[in-house]
Protein backbone atom coordinates (compact mmCIF):
# COMPACT_ATOMS: atom_id res chain seq x y z
CA UNK A 1 0.00 0.00 0.00
CA UNK A 2 1.27 3.28 -1.28
CA UNK A 3 0.76 6.68 1.33
CA UNK A 4 -0.07 9.67 -0.50
CA UNK A 5 2.98 11.76 -0.22
CA UNK A 6 1.82 15.37 0.77
CA UNK A 7 5.17 16.44 2.54
CA UNK A 8 6.13 19.91 0.75
CA UNK A 9 9.05 19.48 -1.65
CA UNK A 10 11.88 22.36 -1.94
CA UNK A 11 14.47 20.82 -3.21
CA UNK A 12 13.40 20.53 -6.54
CA UNK A 13 12.38 22.94 -9.54
CA UNK A 14 9.23 24.03 -10.18
CA UNK A 15 6.71 25.22 -12.89
CA UNK A 16 6.46 28.73 -13.73
CA UNK A 17 2.60 29.95 -14.86
CA UNK A 18 2.04 32.51 -17.50
CA UNK A 19 -1.50 33.91 -17.34
CA UNK A 20 -2.17 35.86 -21.20
CA UNK A 21 -4.76 38.04 -22.46
CA UNK A 22 -6.03 37.50 -26.06
CA UNK A 23 -6.81 39.25 -28.84
CA UNK A 24 -10.61 38.73 -29.92
CA UNK A 25 -10.96 35.53 -32.07
CA UNK A 26 -7.30 35.45 -32.53
CA UNK A 27 -6.91 31.94 -30.10
CA UNK A 28 -6.60 29.22 -32.23
CA UNK A 29 -3.79 30.85 -33.98
CA UNK A 30 -2.05 31.72 -30.25
CA UNK A 31 -2.43 28.50 -29.14
CA UNK A 32 -1.01 26.91 -32.84
CA UNK A 33 1.88 29.11 -32.77
CA UNK A 34 2.47 27.97 -28.59
CA UNK A 35 2.49 24.65 -29.37
CA UNK A 36 5.71 25.07 -31.36
CA UNK A 37 7.52 26.14 -27.96
CA UNK A 38 9.25 23.06 -26.65
CA UNK A 39 9.31 24.99 -23.35
CA UNK A 40 5.46 25.13 -22.72
CA UNK A 41 3.84 21.92 -21.53
CA UNK A 42 0.11 22.81 -20.65
CA UNK A 43 -1.47 25.20 -23.11
CA UNK A 44 -5.12 25.82 -21.40
CA UNK A 45 -7.37 28.22 -22.75
CA UNK A 46 -9.81 29.56 -19.91
CA UNK A 47 -12.79 31.48 -18.54
CA UNK A 48 -11.88 34.83 -16.56
CA UNK A 49 -9.99 37.54 -16.23
CA UNK A 50 -7.02 35.55 -18.57
CA UNK A 51 -7.71 33.89 -21.95
CA UNK A 52 -5.19 31.59 -21.73
CA UNK A 53 -2.79 29.54 -18.75
CA UNK A 54 0.77 28.55 -20.18
CA UNK A 55 2.93 26.27 -17.58
CA UNK A 56 6.50 26.46 -18.49
CA UNK A 57 8.90 23.48 -17.72
CA UNK A 58 11.40 23.91 -15.00
CA UNK A 59 14.24 25.43 -15.92
CA UNK A 60 16.64 27.91 -14.78
CA UNK A 61 15.30 31.72 -14.35
CA UNK A 62 17.88 32.65 -17.63
CA UNK A 63 15.75 29.95 -19.87
CA UNK A 64 12.17 31.07 -18.27
CA UNK A 65 12.72 34.73 -18.80
CA UNK A 66 13.63 33.50 -22.53
CA UNK A 67 10.51 31.64 -23.16
CA UNK A 68 8.41 34.33 -21.83
CA UNK A 69 10.18 37.05 -23.86
CA UNK A 70 9.11 34.78 -27.00
CA UNK A 71 5.43 34.18 -24.94
CA UNK A 72 5.40 38.02 -25.06
CA UNK A 73 6.67 38.60 -29.07
CA UNK A 74 3.47 36.26 -30.71
CA UNK A 75 1.78 38.90 -32.19
CA UNK A 76 -2.05 38.38 -30.55
CA UNK A 77 -1.25 38.09 -26.94
CA UNK A 78 -1.99 41.51 -25.34
CA UNK A 79 -0.93 41.16 -21.76
CA UNK A 80 1.06 38.30 -19.59
CA UNK A 81 1.57 37.90 -15.72
CA UNK A 82 3.99 35.42 -14.76
CA UNK A 83 4.25 33.50 -11.59
CA UNK A 84 7.37 31.22 -10.98
CA UNK A 85 6.63 28.58 -8.17
CA UNK A 86 9.07 28.22 -5.18
CA UNK A 87 7.61 25.20 -3.21
CA UNK A 88 4.87 23.02 -2.81
CA UNK A 89 3.46 19.92 -4.20
CA UNK A 90 4.61 19.08 -7.53
CA UNK A 91 2.15 16.65 -9.61
CA UNK A 92 0.23 13.53 -7.73
CA UNK A 93 -0.81 12.24 -10.71
CA UNK A 94 -0.97 12.89 -14.65
CA UNK A 95 -2.87 15.57 -16.41
CA UNK A 96 -5.43 13.64 -18.19
CA UNK A 97 -6.76 15.29 -21.44
CA UNK A 98 -9.88 13.74 -21.32
CA UNK A 99 -11.07 15.54 -18.10
CA UNK A 100 -11.93 19.26 -16.89
CA UNK A 101 -9.35 21.40 -15.79
CA UNK A 102 -9.24 24.21 -12.89
CA UNK A 103 -6.79 26.56 -11.92
CA UNK A 104 -6.90 28.25 -8.50
CA UNK A 105 -5.23 31.29 -7.60
CA UNK A 106 -5.72 31.87 -3.99
CA UNK A 107 -4.47 33.86 -1.65
CA UNK A 108 -4.12 32.84 1.81
CA UNK A 109 -2.43 34.39 5.26
CA UNK A 110 1.23 34.29 4.83
CA UNK A 111 1.58 32.70 7.86
CA UNK A 112 -0.08 29.46 6.54
CA UNK A 113 0.27 29.16 2.71
CA UNK A 114 2.18 25.69 3.52
CA UNK A 115 -0.83 24.63 5.61
CA UNK A 116 -2.68 25.75 2.99
CA UNK A 117 -0.89 23.89 -0.18
CA UNK A 118 -0.98 20.45 2.00
CA UNK A 119 -4.86 20.71 3.11
CA UNK A 120 -5.03 21.11 -0.93
CA UNK A 121 -3.35 17.91 -1.30
CA UNK A 122 -6.60 16.27 0.51
CA UNK A 123 -9.12 18.03 -1.95
CA UNK A 124 -10.48 15.28 -4.37
CA UNK A 125 -8.89 15.87 -7.74
CA UNK A 126 -5.90 17.84 -6.32
CA UNK A 127 -3.06 17.63 -9.17
CA UNK A 128 -0.37 20.23 -8.11
CA UNK A 129 0.29 23.25 -6.05
CA UNK A 130 2.97 25.76 -5.65
CA UNK A 131 3.48 29.02 -3.80
CA UNK A 132 4.41 32.07 -5.93
CA UNK A 133 5.27 35.24 -5.44
CA UNK A 134 3.20 38.22 -6.80
CA UNK A 135 -0.61 39.21 -7.00
CA UNK A 136 -1.25 35.65 -5.99
CA UNK A 137 0.00 33.18 -3.07
CA UNK A 138 -0.49 29.86 -4.51
CA UNK A 139 -1.24 28.65 -7.82
CA UNK A 140 -3.12 25.03 -7.78
CA UNK A 141 -4.19 22.40 -10.79
CA UNK A 142 -7.13 20.30 -10.42
CA UNK A 143 -9.02 17.80 -12.81
CA UNK A 144 -12.40 16.40 -12.78
CA UNK A 145 -14.94 14.53 -14.83
CA UNK A 146 -16.72 18.05 -16.17
CA UNK A 147 -16.27 21.63 -15.40
CA UNK A 148 -19.19 21.55 -13.13
CA UNK A 149 -17.41 19.22 -10.75
CA UNK A 150 -14.41 21.37 -10.46
CA UNK A 151 -16.67 24.17 -9.49
CA UNK A 152 -18.60 22.14 -7.46
CA UNK A 153 -15.06 20.87 -5.46
CA UNK A 154 -13.93 25.14 -6.07
CA UNK A 155 -16.62 26.29 -3.49
CA UNK A 156 -17.17 23.97 -1.24
CA UNK A 157 -13.74 22.52 -0.59
CA UNK A 158 -11.10 24.96 -1.39
CA UNK A 159 -13.29 28.34 -0.54
CA UNK A 160 -13.09 26.73 3.44
CA UNK A 161 -9.38 26.39 3.26
CA UNK A 162 -8.27 27.06 6.29
CA UNK A 163 -6.43 30.79 6.02
CA UNK A 164 -7.80 31.37 2.74
CA UNK A 165 -8.95 34.78 2.06
CA UNK A 166 -9.54 35.28 -1.50
CA UNK A 167 -9.98 32.13 -4.63
CA UNK A 168 -10.34 32.12 -8.49
CA UNK A 169 -10.74 29.55 -10.32
CA UNK A 170 -10.49 29.56 -13.90
CA UNK A 171 -11.86 26.51 -15.68
CA UNK A 172 -9.99 25.78 -18.91
CA UNK A 173 -11.70 24.35 -22.20
CA UNK A 174 -9.51 21.89 -24.92
CA UNK A 175 -6.19 22.41 -22.47
CA UNK A 176 -3.12 20.84 -24.77
CA UNK A 177 -0.37 19.01 -22.42
CA UNK A 178 2.41 17.53 -23.69
CA UNK A 179 3.97 14.32 -22.69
Amino acid sequence: MHEKKTTMQTNMSFPTYVFATVNPGRMTNVVAELKQNSQIDLIAPVTGRYDLVLRLKPNTPHNVYQTVKEIRNVSDIRTTTTETGFDGIQPTRKLESQMALGISLLNVQHTSIENTIKQLSNVPGFVEACSVPGQFDIVALWQARTSEDIVKTSVEKVSNLEGLFKSETLLAYAPFFKA
